[in-house]
């Protein structure tokens, strides 16, 4: 794998084992960052179950402000580590390895809130859609946020939950990206 654009573009980053994270292939986070160009420069990122870092990594390589990667595997937090460190992004990042509903509940209450959340959860829990209503609930997206949920194709979260709303849909084998807008 590698870093498609910016800064970054073209330089490699390490992936955990294949047992820890499914990797998101390059052609999807090529076209989901076609989708949302323009949103990312100066964004404060959340990068939920990140496994490799690659979407945050991605985001701060084409001009986010901040990642902040959320994963629970000991393992895949110790890649993205080794990446974070080998692109020299340490003051930008954050790296908390806690349980990802734990931590949503945790910003809530801290009332952080971010421009754009990835979300990239193992698509045989099928808890996208449930990730979607926490994130509502805790009211983490900004105004005119986004929230970019990759999950499989039999998984339908098309319907949004209260302010936020689906913006950009696109399917790619058994991967689909759902896009969501808070208004």
């Amino acid at each position: 794998m590698r870093i498609i654009g910016g800064e970054f573009g073209s330089r490699k980053i390490e992936n955990p084992p294949p047992t820890s994270a499914r990797p998101t292939k390059d052609r999807v986070r090529e076209a989901v960052f076609s989708m949302i160009a323009g949103r990312v420069e100066g964004a404060r990122v959340l990068d939920l179950f990140s496994g490799s870092g690659a979407y945050g990594l991605e985001a701060l390589s084409r001009g986010a402000a901040s990642c902040v990667f959320v994963e629970n595997n000991p393992e895949c937090a110790g890649v993205i580590f080794g990446n974070i460190s080998k692109f020299k992004v340490e003051d930008r990042t954050k790296i908390k390895r806690v349980d990802v509903v734990d931590y949503l509940e945790y910003l809530g209450k801290k009332r952080e809130k971010f421009d754009i959340i990835f979300s990239d959860p193992p698509y045989s829990l099928g808890i996208s859609r449930n990730i979607l209503i926490i994130i509502d609930q805790y009211d983490i997206l900004c105004h005119s946020g986004l929230l970019i949920a990759e999950h499989g194709s039999k998984e339908n979260i098309s319907e949004g939950k209260g302010d936020v709303s689906i913006y950009r849909q696109k399917s790619y084998g058994i991967t689909s990206i759902s896009i969501f807008l808070k208004q």
